[in-house]
């Protein structure tokens, strides 16, 4: 059973509101927009390459095992041999889950177009670079891709509107701070003095290198992270609970259905943990992916900040509102 939406089914975006330049240096920042150039000069719709599960397990093989080369925190995780030799308790369901969230991350990933304008903005005189509102502009994109991401599963249409509102209302800032976090880290945004200053002057000293800290701390594990992200997402609140915000709560057979698809993703992610690190190591990951949703929690309830909560607050409504369209 596949669980999320196939790939035919799926709508490109652009994150900048279609006015990405495609060039041969750009063509790969945007594939909505590169797919619609493609279109405009006569690319016949029926050439478009799909790819298969067995593609998809492969291509991720690789980056799992890539990525945990410099790993030392963890045991080195046995190599990746899904289709001969697979050692693992996950069934053939959740080896299908496991590959169609990661597939659908990236299909929703920004990292290389937010890389690419951070970038830009460097090479820019110091007058003509980010400013507050174009650092608050980039917070929005990030924690605006959150919809897209979850969107792409079928467990999520599989629940009532009312029930899909509330887990975006619960879920947002959390899921998708956690998302912000992983996401400057991938692009160097920290490392951006012009970011830097910028953000600064919005949330202040204190947040700012708090920010650093979370990045720092985060798992190195990019693929654990996007799991963890649809993880929170699924959860019935994960935020700061409003007691006066009677709008947030789900009735028993919501809740159920939300706890019931939470529990799938759990399963299958325990279980990848164990195949790779061993139930030890497994345990330390675990452990260490909680910790950083925690320290998200903290701070968001420790460093509040009002132009960021009515930034949330807006982002949540406008949201709220597109699931009703």
């Amino acid at each position: 059973m596949l669980c999320f939406l196939s790939i035919q089914k799926i709508k490109l975006q652009c994150q900048l509101n279609n006015h990405c330049e495609i060039t041969h240096k750009t063509r790969n920042l945007c594939s909505a927009c590169r797919l619609k150039k493609c279109f405009a000069l006569g690319m016949n719709p029926q050439l478009i390459r799909r790819w298969s599960y067995n593609q998809l397990k492969s291509k991720h093989e690789r980056l799992v095992i890539n990525k945990n080369k410099n790993n030392r925190q963890l045991p080195m995780p046995s190599s990746l041999c899904l289709l001969n030799n697979d050692r693992s308790n996950l069934t053939i369901d959740e080896w299908n889950l496991f590959s169609n969230i990661i597939h659908a991350y990236d299909e929703a990933n920004i990292i290389p177009q937010m890389k690419y304008h951070l970038e830009q903005q460097s090479l820019l005189p110091p007058k003509l670079r980010l400013n507050p509102s174009k650092s608050i502009l980039i917070f929005k994109v990030l924690l605006s891709t959150l919809l897209p991401f979850i969107e792409r599963s079928s467990y999520f249409h599989d629940l009532s509107i009312h029930t899909r509102q509330i887990l975006i209302q619960n879920n947002s800032e959390i899921a998708g701070t956690l998302n912000s976090i992983f996401v400057m880290r991938e692009i160097n945004a920290l490392d951006n003095m012009a970011f830097i200053t910028s953000c600064t002057s919005i949330y202040g000293d204190e947040v700012i290198k708090h920010s650093v800290q979370l990045a720092a701390r985060l798992e190195t594990n990019g693929i654990l992270v996007k799991i963890m992200i649809l993880i929170l997402a699924f959860s019935t609140n994960c935020s700061i609970i409003n007691p006066y915000y009677s709008g947030s709560t789900m009735n028993l057979s919501s809740a159920l259905s939300v706890l019931n698809i939470q529990s799938m993703l759990v399963t299958m992610f325990w279980k990848y943990l164990i195949y790779h690190y061993g139930f030890s190591g497994a345990v330390r990951c675990f452990n260490h992916l909680i910790k950083s949703v925690l320290d998200i929690l903290y701070s968001a309830n420790e460093m509040r900040n009002a132009q960021h909560e009515k930034m949330i607050d807006t982002l949540v409504e406008e949201t709220k509102r597109s699931l009703t369209n």
